[in-house]
């Protein structure tokens, strides 16, 4: 008699989504940086490495997060939400909407550097999101 010796088939597609998710807003982010005149990332990763690898982890962490999210929990608003606050930040640092009186970071830097907030941000609102399906299908 033959075993029956089925290995469960584990999709390699959401861990794909998520790295490319990760890798293409560092991207993004980091030509951002760079064309707002921040400190050079590679100079900073050579002079003060923790800093410089915060904000390279920060990057990251903001597209792959997300999409973390997202595919767990079948949300959107994780993405959405930090879709909107780059874009928002972004156009804001070009457009010079607000600037700083003591010569601290911009929109955009400070959407950055508060890359942990901004995670935590998307999972409440992924939860609320996962909260408010989940009443809908409950209610009669």
């Amino acid at each position: 008699m033959a075993e029956n010796s089925e290995t469960p088939s584990i999709s390699m597609v959401p861990a794909i989504y998520r790295l490319v998710a990760g890798f293409l807003h560092a991207g993004v982010a980091i030509f951002l940086w760079n064309f707002f005149s921040y400190d050079n990332l590679w100079e900073l990763l050579l002079v003060k490495p923790p800093s410089g690898a915060y904000i390279l982890i920060g990057m990251f962490a903001l597209g792959f997060i997300p999409v973390l999210y997202s595919i767990t929990q079948k949300s959107i608003s994780p993405v959405l939400l930090v879709s909107v606050l780059l874009t928002v930040s972004a156009y804001s640092e070009w457009q010079g909407y607000f600037t700083s009186p003591f010569g601290g970071p911009g929109p955009f830097g400070v959407y950055i550097l508060s890359w942990v907030g901004v995670v935590l941000l998307a999972g409440l609102a992924g939860n609320v999101e996962l909260k408010l399906k989940q009443r809908e299908t409950a209610a009669p």
